[in-house]
């Protein structure tokens, strides 16, 4: 029998019902609603299958254990509806809507008994180990994709929504051919969820079986209801497709873009490095105009501990600054001077984590302003000697300190921007203070305490898809994990993940990807970080320290590539990503080509760890290269080169690497002329023509004289 959207509907087994598409084939059990098998058609294979558990399970009662089930097929609507009864926990009512390629799953519990604190929905979803190809979870920016040795191995993934762990209601499955996606579509409040693969020792999740986690955080007591939202059961469509179809679920993609949110604002950001700069190993702000005036504008300025007694000192109190760095008035006459060199500047705050210490915590009830535990006390996070309260953002004196903070921002010292740390990072939690709506509408919270702020140039630490409605700026990524953790192969196993731009493709027109604003390990210094930057659409961040001035060759590299190639990626679509062999990947935003090598052997051209990035007209190319580069041999090393062309010819510029030749397409070309940094003019480089290609020595000095650049014409 036919639905609407072309389903047929079979129950003339007497122990199963199966729905069909043009698409998927869906198979569950007549008895319990339990998914038994869910087919691609178009390649034959079982991309989910049932395990042992049953369609829903809410604190150890669920379908399995429903007294009586019933079912009723619409064919108008082609949604098939199990009802199920139990003295042992109520009724529950789910349904599942079947459409061309996915099935929409809902589930309404009446509870009649204990309190229920998860209901896992789906639940009993299962895959193959041994043909499971690829996997793809949200588990920090940009995101990652997982080898089918992570599923064979015993260990799992599963991480809490909303989180730096999990920064969307999302997960994906390639089996060969056939791909698989589940996802929260939300239609209101977050519903918090825990959510990945798990691969066991031992139970239903063991063996050549690997289980789906998707088990959303609750509070049912006795005697009320709770209704999920829409969870989609997608089947056909790549990851690609997949997560965009999540952005266009969820309404992301009506979020305004970068360009609705800064104006004229993101041409700077595109082409501003961030420059953190932190004041307990700087000299006052009143002593900075000078220093800002060397600074290659124009960037991103991030000043930390500024506070009195330094970092994670006094929080959410970072006004007044400390006396030893300044006071307010030089604080703004700082921001002023650094106008003048077209840069901005984004100080760091914390309103979400009070400390004892603080003035404002000190004149605060603990109980009235904390995020409150089931037995009324506060929840707090220890950093270094100092317990601090994790603060409830519907708290009345929590919302009137941040109006404050943000209005000083504003009046007093009237910051570009503003960075948030911990709020797009903390993992979710129950707030039972009494101002909350509900124990699970912590992060609710946040977003609707930050909207009037939006125009504000807000950035937060990490971050997780509704952030992106508000925030302009997320901070974090694997790397970061990775080189100062070692967590993700702790958490997938070493060689078992990749980095994977879910988060890209997501969210790439709505806020700018940066790595972490303070972790010094991935400060863009080395290939491998600015490869990272470039495939997958981060900025780049730097540091002005004392052994570092504002000349320093690093900062110029970071900000050369920024202002050269940042417009060209930042606040532009992911169009395509692809792996074009197992250690190289291929990235294209808008005209934006990007090449990476994630080997640490030289290959293609390019550096160990290193990329080759340009534009479509050929007008930029940067590299990190190595051993030749369009056929012209290069001295060893590696080579951080830049290219410019226009209708004068082309540009080389080259802020970190040896003295190497260099070839360029300009024919009839005999000299390049060479350029000091302030733009005067050093002298000539001879060369000749080989094959087509003007090839000369890029010496870092000429006529006892620095060279930033020379420039070659026709």
């Amino acid at each position: 029998m036919l639905g609407a959207p072309g389903v047929a509907f079979d129950a003339h087994a007497a122990d199963r019902i199966v729905l069909t598409s043009p698409v998927y084939r869906l198979t569950v059990a007549k008895r319990n609603g339990k998914i038994l098998d869910l087919v691609q058609r178009s390649t034959g294979a079982s991309v989910l299958r049932g395990g042992s558990a049953c369609l829903w399970s809410a604190t150890r009662v669920g379908g399995c254990t429903a007294r009586r089930v019933t079912y009723r097929w619409r064919p108008a609507t082609a949604t098939l509806t199990l009802e199920y009864t139990s003295p042992g926990f109520g009724t529950a009512v789910a349904t599942l809507h079947a459409l061309l390629d996915h099935v929409d799953l809902r589930l309404t519990l009446r509870n009649r008994s204990r309190l229920r604190t998860t209901v896992r929905f789906p639940d009993g979803l299962v895959g193959d180990t041994t043909s499971v190809t690829a996997g793809y979870a949200p588990n920090v920016l940009p995101g990652v994709r997982l080898s089918p040795a992570f599923f064979a191995r015993v260990g799992s993934n599963v991480e809490s929504y909303p989180s730096r762990w999990a920064f969307a209601d999302f997960l994906a499955l390639d089996v060969g051919s056939a791909h698989a996606a589940l996802y929260g579509v939300g239609d209101g409040p977050i519903r918090p969820v825990n959510l990945g693969f798990a691969h066991l020792a031992s139970g239903p999740c063991s063996g050549a079986t690997f289980c789906l986690v998707h088990e959303f955080q609750t509070w049912i007591k006795p005697g009320k209801s709770w209704t999920s939202p829409v969870v989609r059961l997608r089947v056909g469509g790549d990851v690609r497709q997949s997560i965009l179809d999540y952005r266009h679920d969820n309404l992301i993609d009506g979020y305004p873009s970068l360009d609705a949110k800064l104006g004229p604002r993101l041409a700077t950001l595109a082409r501003a490095p961030l420059v953190k700069a932190d004041l307990t190993h700087l000299k006052p702000f009143r002593d900075w105009p000078k220093d800002l005036m060397r600074l290659p504008s124009p960037v991103l300025l991030h000043p930390v501990g500024y506070q009195v007694g330094g970092f994670d000192q006094r929080d959410p109190d970072f006004l007044p600054p400390d006396p030893a760095v300044g006071t307010p008035v030089d604080f703004a006459a700082m921001i002023a001077a650094a106008h003048t060199d077209g840069d901005l500047v984004m100080p760091y705050d914390n309103v979400s984590w009070w400390d004892p210490a603080s003035p404002t915590a000190k004149a605060a009830n603990p109980e009235d302003v904390a995020v409150l535990d089931p037995h009324g006390q506060p929840e707090t996070v220890t950093y270094g000697a100092h317990t601090g309260i994790i603060v409830s953002p519907y708290a009345a004196a929590v919302r009137a300190r941040v109006a404050q903070e943000m209005e000083a921002w504003r009046s007093q010292i009237p910051a570009d921007c503003v960075f948030f740390d911990q709020i797009g990072a903390r993992p979710w939690y129950r707030d039972f203070n009494p101002a909350s709506p509900t124990p699970e509408s912590y992060d609710d919270g946040w977003l609707a305490l930050l909207a009037p702020y939006a125009d504000r140039c807000l950035m937060v630490e990490d971050g997780w898809d509704r952030l992106a409605r508000d925030a302009v700026g997320f901070h974090g990524s694997l790397l970061m994990m990775e080189r100062e953790l070692h967590l993700p192969d702790q958490i997938f196993g070493e060689g078992n993940w990749q980095p994977y731009p879910l988060a890209t493709w997501l969210l790439h027109d709505k806020v700018i990807f940066y790595e972490h604003d303070l972790y010094d390990g991935t400060l863009a210094e080395d290939a491998e970080v600015l490869t990272w930057n470039l495939a997958f659409g981060l900025a780049n961040t730097v540091q002005w320290d004392p052994g570092r001035g504002p000349g320093d060759p690093l900062i110029q590299l970071a900000s050369q590539l920024q202002r050269t190639l940042g417009p060209h990626y930042v606040g532009v679509p992911l169009a395509g990503y692809r792996s074009v062999s197992a250690d190289e990947t291929e990235s294209v935003f808008g005209d934006l080509t990007v090449d990476a090598n994630w080997s640490g052997a030289a290959r293609d051209g390019m550096a160990p760890h290193g990329f080759l990035a340009r534009t479509q007209d050929g007008s930029v190319v940067a590299g990190a290269l190595a051993g030749s580069y369009d056929g012209v041999p290069l001295s060893d090393g590696t080579h951080f080169l830049l290219f410019s062309r226009d209708a004068a010819g082309v540009t080389v510029r080259q802020p970190v690497g040896p003295d190497t030749d260099v070839g360029v397409d300009v024919p009839g070309a005999g000299y390049a002329s060479a350029y000091a940094a302030d733009g005067s003019f050093v002298g000539t480089a001879l060369g000749d023509q080989r094959n087509g290609r003007f090839v000369f020595r890029w010496a870092r000095m000429l006529n006892g004289r620095e060279v930033a650049s020379y420039s070659i014409s026709p």
